[in-house]
């Protein structure tokens, strides 16, 4: 086998090994390199802006924000109600019997004296009640003086009988006394004498006895003609009231004053207990009677004062009664001040209630938005914060801590709880 020579082995090698694949390639020009760099640190700047300038896109954007800025000044510890007028005194008029309206006398508004005729009722069921009534005491009062007749026929025949038998017990003693003494004499025996002696006895007895019997049945008929007497006096009482009844058929005013909430019309049917209306008596005096929030509940105390278009008033009574979430004060002016002449029951006046005396604070407008975590405005996004919020009244709120006099808020409600939104 021929050897080969050491080139041939050499070439071998290099042609395995690859290295007679490789070239020099020219070196990159400086300023090439350098419009490289550039270009790439453009593109980055450019990446880095538009992800920074996609980034709030991404937050939960306020669409109608509102805004406003805490102030320093002065809290007003006051509530805002709307009061309605009505007088101090006033008289309900509740229905007192059932019926049908058959006539109307007065209407809404009018000034009515005590005793006037308000309206006229009709009741076809009192009628016959009062009738069957009537009828009732004139038979009872029928039967009394039946017994009366009775009794007066039975005292005169008992009169009669008792003559009789009177009459009789004095033949009896005189035959008696006649025998007696002629017996004495011997022109009698002693059995006629012992005949006229039983005789006397007898008629002394029967006379005792119908003496006894008659007073008897006196008193019988007495308690009898008594208890009818008292039934019929029922009765007529019974129909007294059936007659006062009716007489309220015809409701009169109980005192003077004028008519509000007096809506009745011919034809309607009331029972007793409905509320017909009122009678206002505007000559004592008018009040404010409004509603306020159960929160305030604590802090309603009489003697807090109100100011009105109509003056200074006095908080005098808290109603405790609390009714979908609302309780009811009662507001007077002073003694010393006689309220407006125009005033009118049912009228509205708007009052501010002050709780206590105004203070200097930082204070923020009320909104659905202010609650211990609400949103401050940074730039152009709103950041959620936590605060602390006082006292609430008049559409203002105390801020405690939290905030800075000149910080913009968001008062609105926000689309969510998130810890950043964005502005539109």
């Amino acid at each position: 086998m021929p050897l080969k020579s050491p080139l041939h082995a050499v070439d071998a090698s290099a042609v395995q090994s690859g290295v007679s694949m490789d070239r020099h390639l020219p070196k990159t020009p400086q300023w090439r390199q350098n419009l490289l760099r550039a270009l790439i640190t453009g593109v980055a700047a450019m990446g880095l802006g538009v992800a920074l300038w996609q980034r709030p896109s991404q937050l939960d954007v306020v669409s109608v924000p509102q805004l406003a800025k805490v102030v320093a000044g002065e809290f007003r510890d006051e509530l805002a109600v709307r009061a309605r007028v009505e007088p101090i005194r006033s008289v309900l008029l509740d229905a007192a019997e059932a019926g049908r309206v058959e006539a109307v006398f007065v209407r809404e508004g009018e000034w009515v004296e005590a005793q006037t005729p308000l309206y006229r009722l009709h009741s076809p069921e009192q009628e016959q009640l009062l009738m069957e009534r009537s009828a009732e005491v004139a038979q009872q009062i029928a039967n009394v003086s039946i017994q009366r007749s009775a009794q007066a026929a039975s005292l005169a025949q008992s009169r009669r009988e008792l003559a009789q038998l009177q009459a009789s017990q004095q033949q009896a003693e005189s035959e008696y006394e006649r025998v007696a003494q002629l017996t004495g004499k011997g022109f009698m025996s002693v059995a006629a004498l012992e005949q006229a002696q039983r005789q006397h006895s007898l008629a002394t007895q029967l006379l005792k006895q119908a003496r006894e019997d008659q007073r008897f049945e006196a008193e019988i008929r007495q308690r009898s003609l008594d208890e009818m007497a008292r039934a019929v006096e029922g009765l007529q009482h019974g129909l007294e009231l059936l007659e006062r009844a009716r007489e309220r058929l015809t409701q009169l005013a109980p005192t003077a004053g004028r008519l509000s909430g007096f809506h009745l019309q011919v034809g309607a049917s009331i029972r007793p207990g409905d509320r017909l209306g009122r009678i206002d008596d505007v000559t004592g005096g008018m009040q404010l009677r409004a509603q306020i929030d159960e929160y305030y509940l604590p802090r309603l105390e009489p003697g807090l004062t109100a100011d009105s278009s109509s003056g200074a008033l006095t908080l005098t009574q808290t109603l405790p009664q609390v009714q979908d979430g609302k309780v009811q004060v009662i507001l007077q002016w002073p003694e010393s001040v006689s309220p407006p002449s125009n005033l009118r029951p049912g009228q509205t006046l708007e009052a501010r209630l002050q709780l206590s005396l105004p203070s200097p604070a930082l204070v923020l407008p009320e909104g659905p938005g202010v609650q211990s975590q609400l949103y401050v405005r940074a730039g152009e996004q709103l950041v959620r914060r936590n605060v602390r919020l006082g006292r609430r009244a008049a559409g203002r709120v105390e801020v405690l801590a939290g905030l800075q006099p000149g910080d913009e808020v968001l008062i609105s409600q926000p689309p969510s709880d998130a810890e950043r939104l964005a502005l539109p």
